[in-house]
Order: structure tokens, then C-alpha cells, then sequence
């Protein structure tokens, strides 16, 4: 039997998650995503297991690098890290407008220092996401903030791995077909669009995707990030003003607001009812077509059992709050970046 229409989710009553893995790409806004995360790790709201690095805005030892950059201006340097996947899991080396974007490096070519990286585990991310949720199942929260190639990894490897998660966050695809990295598709799922099939066809535990048409919805302007949260006096906040300013005038160019998808995601991890209009939908991506490789695809004929929780929007004034919380959390020292 089909069903008769697509349900609501009342985001009042979902519980924000107490423990999480972070899987991300680490380029500029997954850094904005970690500092909110890591906050509320240092206040103690929520637990931070560990991070996963996956190739993305940029090659995974970059990645690795900003991670750990991230890491020292927060003061959170123990938590673990461990590297992922090098590439999508169908690598066709296409150069991709992310690596402008966010620079070669993913931070916007700034730095030319190296982080201290010793703290880097041995263990492949793909082993530790799936040791880390079996110690603690139906426990542990994935957010995930790049290509999902992890995540897929893990589902083929370990056929118990999605019945130990607690439940998924992503940030990744779109629901009216709108793209940036091509008319079609969003970055992160363009990026390794095997793996979101996989997760997509193997789900079943919830999955709350926030798609790149939500994300524009932002209403949070370019002046109250450079007059209200660009003068905290934080090593973080002073971080995501250098990589920052060295996209300023593309992102300008492009956004008219201040639009930071993966740190917009890390709010409504955090805060649930700060999503809106939060609906039921079966979706899968579309793998084959020419010019829509990448593009989500939702069923409108309603035939399909949901499968995703699809975020259509969210409070910017809630958001602005939250991450003026986070910076704050953090103490006023100079520190080497």
C-alpha cells in the first residue's frame, strides 16, 4: 500500500545526541562545524569519541592537518584522530571546483607551517568507526560533514556496522536538483556519489540530511560575521579569520549570505528544533546520468519506504546564538596557528 502523504518530524521532541563520531573533509566550514562541536566537548554537552578524516575539499593528509590545526586553537588535542579513504571509492581523478574554493590545502593556502600531527592514530578510520560504535551500540552518532566514502567503507566491511549506530547526520545532496559543483549536484555527494548509494540502500536507523538548497536559506549576513563574531578575542575565532579572508571576496562574490553548510549541520546536532520543516522522504542519487551524476533523487510517487529525514530549513537566529556560545566557551590566549 502507498502511503497518502509525506509525515513531519516535530524536531521539538528529538533528543540532541550525548555521543558522536565526526567524519569530515576539514575544509573551511567543517572547521566553523568542529569548533560549535568541540565546545560543547569541552563543556561536557555532548562527547566527541573521535574524528574520522576522509579525502574531499582536499587530499586526506590536508585534511588531517587542518583537523589538528583545529584541534590546537581549541585545546582539544585529546581527542582521537585517525585517517580515512584517499579517494572516492569510483576514483576518477577529476579536478574538482572545491580545490578552488577552499584552496589546494582546504584552509585557504595560508599556513606554511605543518601542525603537530603526532597524535595521529595507527588505525584506519573506516577500523575505528567500527571498533568505536560496537564498544557502545546504538550509542554513538555519526555527523558527517564530507563524501561519505567512510561511512560506505565500514557498511561493506563490518555488516553489523549501521545496526550499531545510534543514527546519521549529513550534510551533502539536494532536494530540487540545485548544485555547486555542478548545475545538479552538491560537492559532497558528487564526490564519491557509490558511496551515498550505499548508505542511502542500507539505512536503518535515522538519517537527518541537510541538502545544499537549505543551507542558502541562511539569513545571516556577511556584516555580523565580520563585526560581531570576527571581533571575539579567540585563537579559534582568529583561525577562521585568516582562512576566511582568503576566500572573502569569491564567497561574496557568490553568496550573499554567510553560508557554512557543515557548521549549520553541527547546530542542529546540537540543537534539534533549530531545523524547520523536517519531512520524510525516500531518497537515492542518481549515478549514471550525464549531466545529473550526483543529484539526489526523491520519490515523489511516495512508492518507497522513507529513508531520510530531509531538513528543508533552519533558525539563523538560532544559529548565530549557538555559535556565539561556542567561541566564547573557549579561553582568550595567543596561540601559534
Amino acid at each position: 500500500m502507498l502511503p497518502t502523504a509525506k509525515s513531519e518530524i516535530k524536531m521539538h521532541e528529538v533528543e540532541a545526541p550525548r555521543n558522536i563520531i565526526v567524519d569530515c573533509d576539514a575544509g573551511i566550514d567543517d572547521a566553523l562545524a568542529l569548533i560549535i562541536l568541540l565546545a560543547n566537548h569541552t563543556t561536557k554537552r555532548l562527547n566527541v569519541k573521535a574524528i574520522t578524516c576522509v579525502n574531499g575539499n582536499t587530499k586526506v593528509s590536508n585534511v588531517v592537518k587542518n583537523v589538528f590545526r583545529t584541534l590546537h586553537v581549541c585545546d582539544c588535542t585529546d581527542i582521537p584522530v585517525y585517517r580515512g579513504a584517499y579517494s572516492s571509492l569510483l576514483d576518477t581523478s577529476k579536478e574538482t571546483a572545491s580545490e578552488c574554493y577552499h584552496g589546494s590545502d582546504g584552509f585557504g593556502d595560508i599556513f606554511t607551517d605543518d601542525p603537530d600531527t603526532s597524535k595521529l592514530q595507527e588505525e584506519h578510520a573506516v577500523c575505528a568507526l567500527h571498533r568505536i560504535t560496537s564498544e557502545e551500540p546504538g550509542n554513538i552518532s555519526v555527523i558527517c560533514l564530507g563524501p561519505l566514502t567512510n561511512l560506505a567503507m565500514a557498511i561493506k566491511l563490518y555488516p553489523e556496522f549501521m545496526n550499531n549506530v545510534k543514527e546519521l547526520f549529513v550534510m551533502g545532496g539536494n532536494s530540487t536538483a540545485q548544485g555547486n559543483i555542478t548545475a545538479q549536484a552538491e560537492f559532497n555527494f558528487y564526490a564519491d556519489p557509490e558511496s551515498v548509494h550505499i548508505v542511502l540502500n542500507s539505512i536503518n536507523k535515522p538519517l537527518w540530511l541537510l541538502p545544499w538548497e537549505s543551507c542558502l536559506k541562511t539569513r545571516i549576513t556577511h556584516e555580523w560575521r565580520r563585526d560581531v563574531l570576527g571581533k571575539i578575542d579567540k585563537p579559534c575565532v582568529h583561525m577562521m579569520n585568516i582562512i576566511e579572508d582568503s576566500r572573502r571576496s569569491q564567497v561574496k562574490k557568490h553568496f550573499p549570505y554567510y553560508t557554512m553548510c557543515d557548521a549549520f549541520l553541527a547546530g542542529i546536532v546540537l540543537i534539534p528544533h533549530m531545523a524547520k520543516n523536517v519531512v520524510l522522504w525516500h531518497a537515492d542519487i542518481e549515478l549514471n546520468g550525464n549531466k545529473t551524476r550526483g543529484q539526489v533523487v526523491l520519490d515523489h510517487l511516495l512508492s518507497n519506504k522513507p529513508n531520510v529525514n530531509l531538513i528543508h530549513s533552519f533558525d539563523s537566529e538560532i544559529f548565530k546564538e549557538l555559535l556565539l556560545n561556542a567561541v566564547n566557551t573557549f579561553r582568550s590566549v595567543t596561540t601559534v596557528l
